[in-house]
Formats: C-alpha cells, structure tokens, sequence
C-alpha cells in the first residue's frame, strides 16, 4: 500500500469535455428502482430471485484487494450481483466519460475528491441515505463533516471503507544511544521539536536526525483546518498567522538551513539508514512491510501524532480510501446499498481493519482489532493512535491542490534560509491568484 494522498492536479476539461458529460447526464438517468435486500436472515434467498445485474467499479485495488476486500463480501450479501473491476491504471475518468462508460462505483481518496469535482460525476449521497435510513452515527465525530466540507453546497460524495491512520514513529537505539528517553503520547509540535535538539549531531562521522517533518505539507494545513482561498472573495488567503505559524512549525523540525528532500528519502533515513530519530506520518504498518525491516534491526514504536498546544486533541486530518457513486449509473440506488454495507457492516470492517485498513466506525471493539494480523504490531503502543479528532472543517475549493504546489514551493525556500517567511508568504499569495485567474479561463 503506498501513500494515496500524492500531491497533483487535475485540469478541467475544455468544453467538449463538458458537453460529454452533460450529455451523458441525460442519457444515463438515475434510475432509483432496485428492490432493497432485507436486512434479515432471508436476505440471501430473496436476493436469489433478483434479475442478475453487473456493476463496474473503478478500483485502484489489486485484482487480489478487490476480490478480498470487496468481492467476497457482496457476493455475500447480494448474489445476484456482479461486480465488474476497471483499473485505473488502464482507463482514466476523462476517457470513460468521454466514451460513455462511467462506472457506477469509484474507489477513491478523500483528498483527491476535488479532481472529481469539475468533471460532474459524484452523486449526492444523500437522497439515498435518506431513503435507507442510513445511520451517519456510525462514523468517528467529525467525519462526514469533512466529507460535506470537499463539496460545493453540503453535498455527501463519498463513504469511506477505511481511513489511514497517523503516529510520530521513533526509533529506540537512536534515543538510546545519546541517552534520551522516548517520546509520550500527546506530545505537542514544541514539545517534539525539543525532543529532536536533542539527537541533532554527528556522532563518529554520521550525521543523526532528531526529527524529519511531516512528510506532506496537507498533513500540518489540515491540522490547523487552514484555507487557501478565502470564500467571500475568491482570492488567495495565505498571509495570515495560521500559514506564518505553519511555516514556522516545519522549520522547526529541521537541524537547521536545509534542502527539502522527498518522502522516499526521509521514509528510508528512518527505516534503512536508522539515522533518523522521529517520524511523523502516516503509520508505516499501513504502507511499509515493517517485519524486514525488524530482520535488518530497527527497534521502532510509535506515540500519538504531535499536536498544537491550542489544539491538544486535534489529529492530521481525514486521509481515506473510500467509495463514490456515479451520477450517471443506471443502478445508483443499489449501488448506494451496496457502498453502505462495504462501509459499516461489521464483519466486512473487522476483515479489513486487522489487516491495517482501518475501519472509519467509531466502534472502539472494531478500533481494538486494528493490525491484528500485522505481527510487527505487537506489543506496539498503538492503544492511543485512534483517539485523536479530525480537525475542524474549513472552506475548501477547487483550487486547493493549486495552493499546495504553491505552498510547498516556498516552504522549501524558508527550510532553505532564502526568505523571511513574511515575503514567502506574500509571495505564495500573489502566485496562487495568478494561478485561479489562469485556471479560471481553462
């Protein structure tokens, strides 16, 4: 599993585009007439004498993850269904639009929902929910406040089937080694910056590392529930204290002047090269195959992500892979049933969640389970991992992913030294209103 939250853009389509998609909105239809399966124990049976019906999903999952983590279970659940993968490596939205061939189910990211906004394929969930009295209840607090805050009026696109989870990974024999004791859950930013001074030397000729930063600026930016566009005007808003101290907490968790380099590097500083104290991001069980790196000796454990001392509960942020429905499927209404139960139904979430994928339910029995089958999760402190809060929601727009390339640009420049973080600021501002004015006119 890699880190799906990847920085890129996603350009609009030309009018051509646009006229395709509206057309095929009214070609397609909603079509809102599927017999729901009865929640009882003679579920399987009437479901039996349903007309077959196939369903495309347009996946990024193994064919492997796919048939484990989906299939198995709606065959279960719903037998006269079939489920069709398209991967997205093979076949991009546009084209599929283009052609007439959405799919009636998207497997997406939270974070990349804006990419799907401009091309008009998500359905609003609600009516759905509505109709089946769908318990949003079920999810951790805040949740699916953020999922409504990546659309343009309130709308609910997406259910999530897991959400990755975040932790600050600290490596024992570094700590050891220059005598300092190990990090705490519910570390503050200042209080782990202070741990890192601490190991920032070069010991027999190796330089150590007490901390690489967060190894994606959205991480912090959502922390801080920090907007890039102001709503009322339209414009950029980054000169503000929040980006100032934003830019300032990263800097803090360098040694000193540095070069920014990518997450692979940092990533591999910590798990291969061990010169690295602390680090924090996503939780490495989910997306590094951790037991060959015990074999090679790194003695690691994690503490709750560090937070802002005015936000002491506050974590990184909703990063989710989850589902959308098409506004075109012709089987919207079973695809919404069938996108429900992936999300919340136990056992499909207990299955997932002991292998890592964690399950967006705040059914601490489920949350308990998580890694179960991951032997490096043993007797790792991952009790507290969970417990930290989405941030609170703030305006988001199309342009985000814009502002991000933006920010980080100028954030490498103040790591660098070459700018007061006042220019940079101003600076960043004044490039991301060019770049909404240029994207407006695509």
């Amino acid at each position: 599993m890699t880190d799906r939250q990847q920085i890129g853009g996603l350009s609009m389509r030309k009018t051509a585009l646009g006229m395709a998609v509206a057309s095929m909105m009214l070609l397609w239809g909603c079509s809102g007439n599927e017999q729901r399966p009865s929640s009882d124990s003679g579920a399987g049976k009437e479901n039996a004498k349903l007309e077959p019906v196939t369903l495309s999903f347009y996946s990024k999952l193994t064919p492997d993850e796919f048939d484990n983590y989906i299939v198995q279970h709606v065959k279960k659940k719903f037998p006269h269904v079939t489920l069709k993968q398209v991967e997205q490596k093979t076949a991009k939205m546009q084209d599929l639009i283009t052609t007439g061939n959405v799919p009636d189910i998207i497997w997406e990211g939270s974070t990349n929902l804006q990419t799907l906004t401009p091309l008009k394929v998500m359905a609003d969930l609600r009516p759905f929910a509505e109709k089946h009295k769908f318990d949003f209840g079920k999810y951790r607090d805040g949740l699916v406040d953020t999922v409504k805050a990546y659309s343009e009026s309130g709308q609910l696109h997406f259910l999530p089937f897991n959400v990755f989870e975040f932790a600050l990974h600290y490596n024992k024999d570094v700590f050891n080694k220059f005598g300092i004791p190990f990090p705490k859950d519910h570390m503050t930013w200042d209080d782990a910056a202070a741990l890192a001074n601490k190991m920032n030397r070069v010991d027999n000729g190796v330089q150590y590392v007490g901390m690489r930063p967060p190894l994606s600026t959205n991480r912090t930016q959502m922390q801080l529930s920090l907007p890039y566009v102001d709503p009322k005007t339209g414009k950029a808003s980054l000169q503000t204290e929040g980006w100032k101290r934003l830019f300032e907490t990263i800097r803090s968790t360098y040694p000193g002047p540095s070069t920014v380099r990518s997450f692979f590097d940092y990533r591999d500083e910590f798990l291969k090269q061990r010169t690295v104290g602390m680090l924090p991001d996503i939780l490495l069980l989910q997306n590094s195959v951790m037991a060959d790196y015990e074999k090679e000796g790194l003695d690691w454990d994690v503490v709750t992500y560090p937070v802002f001392a005015d936000k002491p509960k506050v974590g990184a942020g909703l990063f989710s892979d989850g589902m959308v429905i098409s506004a075109g499927s012709k089987h919207a209404d079973l695809a919404f049933q069938i996108i429900a139960f992936l999300s919340t139904d136990p056992e499909v979430q207990l299955h997932a969640t002991r292998d890592g994928r964690v399950t967006g339910l705040k059914d601490p029995q489920l949350l308990a389970r998580a890694f179960e089958n991951n032997p490096s999760a043993k007797n790792k402190n991952l009790k507290q991992i969970s417990t930290l809060n989405f941030p609170a929601t703030y305006p988001m727009n199309d342009y985000d992913r814009r502002g991000l390339v933006v920010v980080e640009s100028k954030l490498k420049s103040y790591v660098a030294g070459k700018g007061d973080v006042n220019t940079l600021l101003r600076e960043a501002e004044e490039q991301l209103d060019k770049d909404i004015a240029a994207q407006k006119l695509q």
